[in-house]
C-alpha cells in the first residue's frame, strides 16, 4: 500500500485521504469509515453520514458515475456487491460466486492503493495470498497452452505468461524510501496482480470451469449464440462464399480475450492478419482488373460477354475500394470499451475477397460465352466473321467445368474440416 498523500487543508475533507493510482488519476479514501470515493471529497457537505460497516475488512465505495449504487467490498472473502448481505460471512453465495470475485478484482484494479493485496488464509482456511494465486494461474495458463498451443483458449498468450512470470518471480519489495512525484511500485505490483486475477476469473466464469463432464463440453460454436442466426449463415454461405463464418469465429476469440484482459492485444492481432488477406485480396484484383481491362481491348467482342466483363470491372473495383478502406480503417478501431455486433463485422471483413471471387466468376463466364459467340459484331464492321467453331466452345467449357469440380471439392473439404474442428468435443492431451 501506498503512503497516503492527505488532502489540502479544507473543513469538507477532514479525515480523508487521497491515493493516485498507477493510471495518473486520484481517488480519495476515509480510514475510519472505510469509504472509496472518486469524487472531489470538497463536494461532500459537512453533515456527510455513513452507515457503520461491519468491520475492518470491508470497504464501501460511493456511487459515482460508474456505479449508481454503493459497492460493499469484503477484503477477507475477496467478494463485492452491490448487496451487503452477499459478500458477508454468513451468506452462501455458490451460483454466482465468481461474479462476486470478478468485482472484488475489478474494484482492486480501479482502487488499488490504500489496501495491500490480501494475504494469508481465507475464512474456509484455503490460501488467501493473491501474489501466489496469481503465480499460481499464470503456470498453469502456460502449462495449458504448452499442451494445446493454438487450441487453448487461456487469456493470455504464452509470451505474455512469460514475461509475466519472468517479472513476479523475479519481485523483490521495494525499500521502505518513498520518494514523492514517483510512481510507487507496490500500488503498480497491486493493480497488476489485480488485474490478473480480474482476468482469470473471468475467464473461469465464461467457460464454467469445473461446472460440467467431458461429454457436456460446450464448443466454441455453441457458446456464440449468435452464430446460430439463420439469416447471417444464408448470407454467408450464398453471397459470401463462407467467409463470414471464419471472421466471425475469430473476431469473437479476439473480442472475447480483449473483454477478459480489458487489453487490445488480441484483437490487434486479428487486424494485423486480417491486414495481410486483405493485401491479398486487393493483389488477386488489381490481377483481375489487368485481365478484364485487355479483355474488353478485343476487337469486335459481342455486347454479351462486354457486359458481363463490365459489370465484373464494377464489382472486382468494388473490391479494390472496401479492401483498401478497410485497411486504412482496420488500425483506427483498436477499442475495448465500444460494444459491436460481430456478425456485422464478420459481413463487413468479407466483402473484398467475396466481391473478388463473384468478378473472377463473372469473367470466366464473359469468357465462356466469348468462346461460343465469338466476335458477332465485328462481321457487321468488316465483312468478317471470326465467330469460333464447337471445337473452341465445347474445349473451353470442359475445361471450365473439371475447374469447377476441383474448386468445389476443396471448398467443401476445407468446410466440412472446419465444422468437424468447431463442432467435435477436443479430446484431453
Amino acid at each position: 500500500m501506498s503512503q497516503p498523500s492527505n488532502s489540502k487543508t479544507n473543513h469538507n475533507t477532514k479525515g480523508w485521504e487521497h491515493y493516485i493510482h498507477p493510471n495518473g488519476w486520484k481517488y480519495f479514501y476515509h480510514p475510519e469509515l472505510h469509504i472509496v470515493s472518486s469524487f472531489d471529497v470538497t463536494k461532500i457537505s459537512d453533515d456527510f453520514k455513513s452507515e457503520p460497516l461491519p468491520g475492518s475488512e470491508y470497504d464501501v465505495v460511493w456511487p459515482d458515475e460508474q456505479n449508481q449504487k454503493k459497492l460493499f467490498v469484503n477484503h477477507i472473502r475477496r467478494y463485492a456487491s452491490f448487496e451487503l448481505g452477499d459478500i458477508q460471512d454468513n451468506a452462501k453465495q455458490d451460483d454466482k460466486v465468481d461474479q462476486l470475485h470478478i468485482d472484488y478484482w475489478g474494484f482492486m484494479c480501479r482502487f488499488p492503493a490504500h489496501r495491500s493485496l490480501p494475504k494469508g488464509d481465507g475464512p474456509d482456511g484455503s490460501s488467501s495470498d493473491a501474489f501466489q494465486s496469481a503465480l499460481q494461474v499464470l503456470n498453469f495458463f502456460k502449462i495449458d497452452l504448452l499442451r494445446k498451443r493454438s487450441d487453448s483458449e487461456v487469456p493470455f498468450s504464452l509470451s505474455q505468461c512469460k514475461e509475466l512470470l519472468e517479472y513476479l518471480n523475479t519481485y523483490k519489495e521495494p525499500s521502505k524510501n518513498i520518494f514523492p512525484g514517483v510512481p510507487s511500485q507496490s500500488v503498480a505490483l497491486t493493480a497488476l496482480i489485480s488485474w490478473i486475477m480480474w482476468t482469470a476469473v473471468k475467464h473461469q466464469q465464461l467457460h464454467k470451469y469445473g461446472q460440467y463432464i467431458q461429454s457436456e463440453q460446450p464448443s466454441l460454436h455453441e457458446r456464440l449464440s449468435h452464430s446460430n442466426r439463420f439469416w447471417f449463415h444464408l448470407i454467408s454461405s450464398t453471397l459470401l462464399f463462407g467467409g463470414a463464418n471464419s471472421h466471425l469465429e475469430r473476431i469473437s476469440i479476439a473480442l472475447i480475450t480483449m473483454r477478459l484482459q480489458d487489453r487490445t492485444d488480441a484483437w490487434a492481432t486479428f487486424l494485423s492478419t486480417l491486414n495481410q488477406e486483405l493485401t491479398v485480396s486487393n493483389l488477386g484484383a488489381t490481377v483481375l482488373l489487368s485481365s478484364s481491362t485487355a479483355f474488353l481491348a478485343v476487337p469486335g467482342i459481342d455486347k454479351v460477354p462486354r457486359i458481363v466483363t463490365l459489370i465484373s470491372v464494377v464489382i472486382t473495383l468494388g473490391s479494390v475500394m472496401t479492401g483498401l478502406y478497410l485497411q486504412w480503417q482496420i488500425e483506427k478501431i483498436k477499442f475495448k470499451d465500444v460494444k459491436i455486433q460481430p456478425t456485422a463485422l464478420a459481413i463487413i471483413f468479407s466483402v473484398p475477397f467475396a466481391a473478388l471471387i463473384w468478378g473472377i466468376i463473372l469473367f470466366a463466364v464473359s469468357v465462356i460465352t466469348f468462346s461460343i459467340l465469338g466476335t458477332v459484331d465485328s462481321s457487321e464492321q468488316s465483312g468478317q466473321s471470326t465467330t469460333f467453331g464447337s471445337s473452341t466452345w465445347i474445349s473451353v467449357l470442359v475445361v471450365s467445368c473439371v475447374l469447377v469440380i476441383i474448386v468445389g471439392a476443396l471448398v467443401s473439404v476445407f468446410r466440412m474440416i472446419r465444422y468437424k474442428h468447431s463442432h467435435l468435443v477436443r479430446d484431453v492431451v
